[in-house]
């Protein structure tokens, strides 16, 4: 997994001879471990850089961080949050001369969690896997664009995160 985010990382500005774009986002993210039936509905706050590789910039790459920024009780008083996570993802969408551009994600997300009980301590989760996503980007000014984005984040074993993310972009 490492492995091909650092693959992912260098390969991206091998891609910018199409300009780019960086944005930072809000996210909701719900986490449904597979040990419980309950879910928890921590936020974050997430960094977002992507490059185009063509000049219609329908195709592109993007790498992601995002930080933790609050948290929710899963059941029985253990309170998760998000410590960190980070992505990288192929990006296809609709040309940039349409003021509403659709789009969809498909990469490798990598995120940490905390889940502390009532009693004090605390255990990490890692949760990993190939990611999904649809969004769709509004055109502001030539330059800024908001973005609505909905991700399957990990979908393995029983255990699932989707993350809800409203972001404000820009384009160099």
């Amino acid at each position: 997994m490492k492995k091909a985010l650092i693959a992912a990382t260098l390969a991206l500005p091998l891609c910018a001879n199409a300009g780019g774009f960086a944005g930072l986002d809000y996210i909701s993210s719900k986490i449904e471990p597979d040990n419980t039936t309950a879910s928890a509905k921590p936020e974050a706050v997430q960094f977002k850089f992507g490059s185009w590789i063509n000049k219609d910039e329908t195709l592109g790459g993007e790498l992601r961080l995002g930080l933790g920024m609050g948290d929710d009780e899963l059941s029985n008083g253990v309170d998760v949050e998000i410590d960190r996570y980070y992505g990288a993802y192929f990006r296809g969408q609709f040309p940039n001369t349409l003021p509403v551009r659709p789009y969809g994600l498909i990469g490798l997300t990598y995120m940490e969690t905390t889940e502390e009980n009532r009693f004090g301590s605390s255990d990490g989760e890692n949760y990993k896997d190939i990611s999904l996503g649809l969004g769709v980007d509004v055109t502001i000014t030539h330059n800024m664009f908001v973005s609505v984005e909905y991700m399957r984040v990990v979908d393995r074993s029983g255990d699932e995160v989707t993350n809800l993310g409203l972001g404000l972009n820009g384009r160099f």
